[in-house]
């Protein structure tokens, strides 16, 4: 790091002129002179240690942020060497009125996001398709590869010929000959109906097969066809717990490159998150904001817990995008969903967070065990049997 010092008879850096100005003047002026040139060696060794060589400095101590965008358009690398955009766009909230997922799709492509999260289970795979069609029409300079698909197979679709039934129907529906990236939503497999709708037992919940839930080997044999057509780009999984993941790796060709799963402040998944790092799976956070539900115990929720509120406005950022830029800033997708066109945009402003911030944000998480997030009473199946929450 280079200083101009504002006393142009003053060389810190020259022995030769500082020899010269010593042995010609005066034992006052010498005194200053020896203080002028402390003064600029403290201050040249505190700005070279004390400042992390990443900062911007505009006066002493300020940091410049980058621009949230750069960080909105930050791509991760998979196992097989396909880039994934780190912010996403979940679909899962627009299934409601007609039209909706339509025009949230739409807003996202304009914002700016190109990952879109899909899945059979939605039911408005046409929608995004629709959307994306209409996009790319109005817009030349993107085309279908800048975009980047995701979906996933439901639990009643995991026998092998129906798995690629629900890869074509979902092709179809998207109006794509190929998917990006193509996951098993559950670890859970269903009995089917003849008109491939869930088979719902007596109970009101489903019909589980036993088999292929406890052996997802003909399963992924599936996935794993689908990858070497090329019509799957990519394949990987949803909501794998890590024995679950355990007992894939052992049979698995091609490894899952991606376990999308929930994350946020009050479920850290912390180990689960390790596990996928150590084994080359990359983590993908569906809702990352949290939840509008409130911890049963406490009665508190995500979005108004002081600490993380703080953070927001200490950093000057809204706490969806302090919650996303944390997600980033531990490695991994966030996908942020909504139908707000203002809360599309402001979720692909994401900020970096200087190291308080993030930390802030740790000391919320750490220890917390909160899922939101849990189907056993519509599957009659519990994943996470005996789980705690903390």
């Amino acid at each position: 790091m280079a200083f101009i010092v504002c006393c142009p008879w003053i060389r810190v850096d020259s022995g030769v002129a500082s020899t010269l100005f010593v042995s010609s003047c005066p034992p006052r002026s010498y005194r200053l002179f020896r203080f002028y040139q402390l003064v600029s060696l403290a201050f040249v060794t505190f700005f070279s240690f004390s400042v992390p060589f990443t900062h911007t400095l505009l006066t002493m101590g300020e940091y410049v942020r980058p621009s949230p965008t750069t960080m909105a358009s930050k791509t991760y690398t998979l196992n097989n060497g396909v880039k994934i955009p780190a912010v996403g766009f979940g679909t899962f909230a627009n299934e409601g009125a007609k039209g909706e997922t339509y025009r949230a799709v739409k807003k996202a492509l304009e914002v700016g996001y190109r990952h879109l999260d899909c899945a059979w289970f939605y039911l408005n795979e046409d929608e995004v398709g629709d959307a994306i069609q209409d996009f790319l029409a109005k817009n030349p300079n993107v085309t279908r590869k800048d975009i980047f698909i995701c979906t996933k197979v439901w639990n009643h679709l995991h026998e092998p010929e129906d798995v690629k039934w629900s890869f074509q129907n979902s092709c179809e529906k998207l109006k794509v000959d190929y998917i990006d990236l193509f996951l098993v939503h559950w670890p859970i497999a269903a009995e089917k109906n003849p008109d491939h709708t869930v088979k719902i037992g007596p109970d009101g919940k489903y019909v589980i097969n036993k088999d292929l839930t406890e052996n997802p080997e003909p399963t992924w044999r599936a996935m794993e066809e689908l990858a070497d057509s090329g019509k799957a780009r990519a394949i990987g999984v949803s909501n794998w717990t890590i024995p679950r993941l355990e007992q894939l790796l052992k049979f698995a060709r091609i490894k899952p490159t991606v376990n999308q799963i929930e994350i946020h402040p009050f479920l850290p998944n912390s180990e689960l998150i390790e596990f996928c790092f150590k084994n080359d799976i990359l983590p993908a956070a569906y809702s990352p904001l949290g939840s509008q539900n409130q911890v049963p115990s406490t009665g508190e929720t995500v979005r108004e817990n002081a600490a993380l509120n703080a953070v927001a406005k200490h950093s000057g950022h809204n706490l969806a995008q302090v919650l996303l830029a944390w997600g980033l800033r531990r490695g991994y997708i966030v996908l942020p969903k909504s139908s707000t066109p203002s809360r599309i945009e402001s979720n692909f402003q994401v900020p970096e967070l200087t190291d308080d911030e993030f930390n802030a944000i740790e000391d919320v998480a750490r220890g917390r065990h909160v899922r939101f997030v849990n189907m056993k009473e519509t599957f009659g199946y519990d994943l996470w049997p005996g789980e705690k929450e903390q």
